[in-house]
């Protein structure tokens, strides 16, 4: 019989274990979790250890669960079977526990971003009432961008900044990764570029290099209504200051799990940007949890 355990800080190492045997495996391209990056993600994306959960057989990982929490919602960060002992209603029991284990302890909003590439993810949360919801892309710049012309309009700014001015807009649909709270936890790895009138931030973007991965990630980016008359386009204005943060050099460019409400696909797409993997995200609906 299998055995089910909700996990505490000091089993980082089987967690890390936990994913590589049952995430990783389904993903040929995404590299072996090591104990540092679980680490990381704690940090970062407020992963908790005791909203994780491990399935093991024979003392081997067979299933996990990586919940990370804020305060209106926990975020269903990873989960997976192992190859081998998958359909055996392991991360449906997975999903039931938490369920009841955030039904008493809260928060009160379970999610889910799910890789629409990882086999079963539909039916699982339908099973258990998830209802899907919002799209996200990660996107991949398919070749250099040109400077801009305009670069001299750009100076540079910072996270802080652009919060003070009003510039991320709070009601746009974000990705996890790309939230608020993620934004702040990874505050001093940020660089920003804008384009200021004396009013308002007319167009910025906020990127972090992961250098030993060899990428720049744009972690935000957005434009102001066009909303009087004389205003620059501000279509125009966003490709300025996307063109100047995508001067990486030798790192690649990526723009993870984007959504449509933050910057149009089609938009990323007319500039050279190809979009590599899209993601699903999953509500638990009110009734849900103890089924």
């Amino acid at each position: 019989m299998p055995a089910y355990r909700f996990c505490r800080t000091d089993d980082i190492q089987l967690l890390t274990d936990a994913v590589n045997a049952c995430y990783v495996v389904h993903f040929p391209d995404e590299a072996a979790l090591s104990s540092s990056d679980f680490k990381r993600d704690v940090r970062e994306l407020d992963v908790w250890c005791s909203s994780c959960m491990v399935a093991s057989a024979d003392g081997d990982p067979i299933a996990v669960v990586i919940g990370a929490k804020r305060a209106h919602e926990t975020l269903i960060h990873r989960i997976a079977v192992r190859p081998g002992f998958m359909r055996r209603g392991h991360a449906q029991h997975m999903l039931q526990s938490l369920g009841q284990k955030l039904a008493v302890l809260g928060p009160p909003l379970i999610v889910a971003e799910v890789p629409d590439d990882l086999s079963g993810a539909p039916e699982l949360f339908g099973s258990l009432g998830y209802e899907a919801g919002a799209r996200f892309a990660d996107f991949r710049l398919s070749k250099p961008l040109a400077p801009s012309p305009a670069a001299g309009e750009v100076s540079e700014t910072g996270l802080d900044e652009l919060l003070r001015y009003g510039a991320i807009d709070p009601s746009v649909t974000r990705s996890w990764e790309r939230a608020l709270e993620t934004l702040r936890n990874r505050k001093d790895q940020l660089r920003g570029v804008a384009i200021a009138s004396d009013t308002r931030v007319e167009a910025h973007a906020l990127y972090r290099d992961v250098t030993e991965e060899g990428r720049r990630e744009i972690v935000a980016i957005g434009a102001a209504d066009q909303g009087e008359e004389g205003r620059l386009d501000s279509r125009l204005l966003a490709e300025v200051v996307l063109r100047v943060a995508c001067q990486a050099g030798s790192l690649v460019v990526t723009i993870p799990k984007v959504s449509t409400e933050e910057i149009a696909w089609s938009f990323l797409e007319s500039m050279g940007f190809e979009q590599v993997r899209t993601y699903t995200r999953y509500c638990a609906a009110p009734d849900s949890r103890t089924r």
